[in-house]
């Protein structure tokens, strides 16, 4: 079984692949299973893994509370794989934690480099289309060990912490999660056709598309509901005409969306 979530694709592709390889037919996306609880029950010997995008250097806030209220039996072998565009900080030990607080312990952790979608503060830019390639060949063999190691129930962590690991993850993310994880810098700009693309790709179902007071009359616009936006950016990189932005620091930056299909080798 496997719990994942995934803004602009990364992880839902890795979810999925790893999934595939390991013939695993339950993979459940974390918001879905937030909005409706629900028991689980994992089969004899069945792993238990989460697959999320790196946020801050660390854990996700709300991947954290899912962990904490999840109501599931028989939790064995368990494992974790973040994406990342760079480093994960102590992304490993704030897992660890957070599962060990549920009397788990977390057997494997790994992270996969993949292309960079984060752009709202200054210094964070795009990858380039070849350094995203680089990152999707180096995935795919990261992935296959991952699978090897589930298989075979080992014990192993190689989560790319990078420089300054605690400072990452015990004063940035900290100031990250309190300040920076925010909607109200989103705007949408005249360019908007009003497609409701951000509303229905929303996964926290943050986005209510409104009449707005506008030049010419009335438009329909987005509205982000402030307290249920966790900064995703799903909505900045999938709107058609990039006509919403998080302050002016992404202005200029481009999109990116992950469209790779997971297939079985």
């Amino acid at each position: 079984m496997i719990f994942y979530f995934s803004g602009v694709g990364n992880s839902r592709w890795v979810a999925q692949k790893i999934a595939m390889e390991l013939g695993d037919d339950t993979l459940h996306f974390i918001p879905d299973a937030m909005l409706r609880p629900q028991h689980y029950e994992l089969r004899p010997d069945e792993p238990l893994g989460f697959v999320f995008p790196c946020y801050g250097w660390g854990v996700p806030m709300f991947v954290e509370r899912f962990i904490e209220r999840l109501d599931i039996s028989n939790v064995g072998y368990l494992y974790f794989v973040t994406t990342c565009g760079d480093d994960t900080g102590q992304t490993e030990e704030l897992f660890c934690k957070a599962v060990a607080r549920r009397g788990w312990t977390c057997s494997m952790g790994y992270a996969i480099q993949m292309p960079e979608s984060y752009i709202c503060l200054p210094g964070f830019k795009l990858d380039t289309p070849v350094k995203q390639q680089r990152k999707y060949s180096i995935a795919e063999l990261r992935i296959r060990q991952i699978v090897r190691l589930v298989q075979a129930r080992s014990s192993q962590f190689n989560t790319i912490p990078g420089p300054l690991k605690w400072a990452k993850s015990h004063i940035v993310r900290p100031f990250f999660n309190r300040y920076l994880i925010t909607s109200r810098p989103f705007t949408a700009s005249s360019a908007c056709i009003s497609c409701g693309a951000c509303e229905k790709h929303c996964p926290f179902h943050c986005i209510e598309m409104k009449n707005t007071p506008s030049a010419d009359g009335k438009a329909m616009r987005p509205h982000w509901r402030r307290h249920k936006c966790e900064l995703c950016l799903r909505c900045y990189h999938s709107c058609p005409v990039n006509a919403i932005q998080w302050t002016f620091l992404t202005h200029g930056k481009g999109q990116y969306l992950c469209t790779l299909k997971s297939e079985t080798h």
